[in-house]
């Protein structure tokens, strides 16, 4: 009976997002819990600044941006999700009123990784602020379940983390380490990246995940083998809640972070600038080509909508004429959507004349973006690029977008 009353409280946690008091007496092992997930509180300059703010009033952004397990899946609801549910706590103990003054940016997009988080940032999270400034104030990054199979060994993320640091309003930035039912995490090795700019980190395995087979079983916090359910989306949210208030009770850090540091993994991809379809783009000399209709069936998601918006389609029985552009650039990055259909085509990536990447489908895909390294140069110059159907020329192939660093 213990055991069942137990369970039943720590679900109306998640739910309803109490404080850890709602467990009474079972209050020591849950406040234990929310410390160990606490890897590192970091400088909290910037979030005690964000949050004398808050209580001022002034108008805030949290924005967040991940993969699927930010987007909210495996929650039986989006306001069950943890990025709803911090933010939610986040206006209650730190908002004046009902806390409307602080909003939430969810630039989450399932099945992608911080490669194509950078890409689309600009878009998908600055692009949707609405503050004054046009910038968040708090950004809490999630990608250690989704960066396994990424092509630039962490430097997209790296980039990503230095380049909100960067921005003039200087957000707070927490790193999320969440985990998979099996306890696949690259906390080991992301957390890094915190480390060498004294950032919050809040680890999901070292906390919540460890209480697996005690005070919960899997198929309570799991909803597969890779999401939370409502009530792990809630242990997730109190671990980032716990780990703020914590850094807020310590002393203030004398001076700011500075990110003019040794990299963990390399900053190269800082400064990309990404193509979409919806642009103009006269300064590049961008001729669609066959690639002169939008995929409609693209990922969407409902915190962001069809990904990238308007895309490059190459229609079924479409012209045969490849896409080209002309670019100052030392790496090139293209985003197609990803599909493992025998009706779907392949595509070849062309610089300066010469094939670099020929773009196909694998099996399992289910028509997620994905992201292909296709030119990687420490060096910066002018290139011809070309984007041509290759094989059957008549199936059709969708470019998502295209991103360059000058």
């Amino acid at each position: 009976m213990k055991r069942i009353w137990l369970r039943t409280l720590c679900l109306l946690l998640a739910l309803c997002c109490l404080p850890p008091a709602a467990f009474g007496e079972e209050e020591d092992w849950y406040q234990d819990m929310l410390a160990a997930s606490h890897l590192s509180l970091g400088n909290n300059l910037r979030l005690k600044r964000v949050i004398e703010q808050a209580r001022a009033g002034e108008e805030i952004t949290i924005a967040v941006i991940g993969g699927s397990v930010t987007e909210g899946a495996g929650a039986k609801q989006y306001k069950e999700c943890w990025a709803y549910r911090t933010a939610a706590g986040f206006r209650q103990r730190y908002g004046v009123g009902d806390g409307a003054h602080i909003r939430l940016v969810n630039g989450a997009v399932s099945g992608t990784d911080s490669v194509f988080g950078l890409m689309r940032y600009q878009r998908d999270v600055l692009d949707k602020v609405k503050d004054p400034d046009g910038l968040p104030d708090l950004v809490i990054i999630e990608y250690a379940v989704n960066d396994g199979q990424e092509p630039t060994r962490h430097q997209a993320y790296e980039s990503l983390v230095k380049q909100v640091l960067d921005q003039p309003n200087h957000p707070a930035v927490i790193l999320l380490f969440a985990v998979f039912d099996g306890g696949y995490t690259l906390q080991n090795e992301l957390r890094r990246v915190g480390a060498a700019y004294d950032l919050m980190m809040v680890s999901i395995r070292d906390s919540a995940y460890r209480q697996i087979g005690t005070r919960w079983t899997s198929k309570e916090f799991f909803s597969d083998s890779w999401h939370p359910t409502s009530l792990g989306h809630g242990v997730m949210a109190d671990c980032i809640l716990s780990a703020i208030e914590a850094a807020e009770a310590q002393p203030t850090a004398e001076a700011d972070i500075t990110t003019d540091v040794k990299p963990a993994f390399g900053t190269g991809y800082m400064g990309i600038r990404t193509i979409y379809a919806s642009e103009e783009h006269p300064e590049l000399a961008l001729s669609r080509g066959g690639f002169n209709q939008d995929d409609k069936k693209v990922y969407r998601n409902n915190n962001t909508g069809r990904v990238c918006g308007t895309n490059f389609a190459h229609s079924t029985g479409g012209p045969d004429e490849p896409l080209t552009f002309t670019a100052t650039f030392s790496k090139l990055l293209v985003a197609w959507r990803v599909c493992d259909k025998k009706n779907y085509g392949k595509a070849e990536v062309v610089v300066d004349g010469r094939v670099v990447r020929t773009l196909g489908a694998g099996s399992g895909d289910w028509g997620q973006p994905l992201e292909t390294l296709c030119y990687n140069n420490s060096v910066s110059a002018e290139h011809q690029v070309e984007i041509r159907m290759a094989g059957d020329t008549s199936l059709p192939f969708t470019i998502v977008c295209i991103s360059y660093v000058p």
